[in-house]
């Protein structure tokens, strides 16, 4: 999957350049507020409570610094996208023991047609494996130049 079709489900709204928690529970609980403010999306607990379970079966920080908080829920009609960033970094239990300073949240729905939300989570996983990469979206200056730069080759 291409990743400007991947970026076609976030939008500046879902863009918190500066993700100021600093444990695992305080990034998911500020990405969730970020995401409710910034759709119409509702049911801020049971996107919580979801994303919760789905952390107690490992952590979704791969590393280096990623992370991808994800799962499914009722409380989403389409495949959303949240993109966070944490200059300081995130204790977010990652495999490597490192703090997680990039993260891209993906919920949808339980029922995914032609299954982009699989997808999308392959193709971002795949285009951050880029160090070079992953420091341009760390110095991105706002969400254009960050999409910008996910887009570039």
């Amino acid at each position: 999957m291409d990743i400007a079709e991947v970026l076609k489900h976030t939008s500046p709204e879902l863009f918190l350049p500066n993700l100021t928690a600093t444990d695992k529970q305080g990034a998911l609980a500020e990405m969730v507020e970020g995401l409710i403010a910034g759709t119409q999306i509702s049911k801020p607990e049971t996107i919580m409570q979801m994303l919760t379970s789905r952390e107690a079966l490992g952590s979704t920080a791969v590393g280096p610094g990623i992370g991808f908080p994800h799962g499914r829920t009722l409380a989403v009609q389409r495949l959303t996208i949240m993109i966070a960033r944490s200059a300081e970094g995130v204790d977010f239990d990652s495999e490597d023991g490192n703090k997680t300073h990039l993260f891209f949240m993906l919920i949808a729905p339980p029922q995914d047609s032609g299954h982009q939300y699989i997808k999308s989570l392959a193709a971002l996983i795949d285009r951050i494996q880029d160090g070079d990469l992953r420091d341009s979206l760390m110095a991105a200056e706002n969400y254009e130049s960050f999409c910008n730069a996910m887009k570039e080759d």
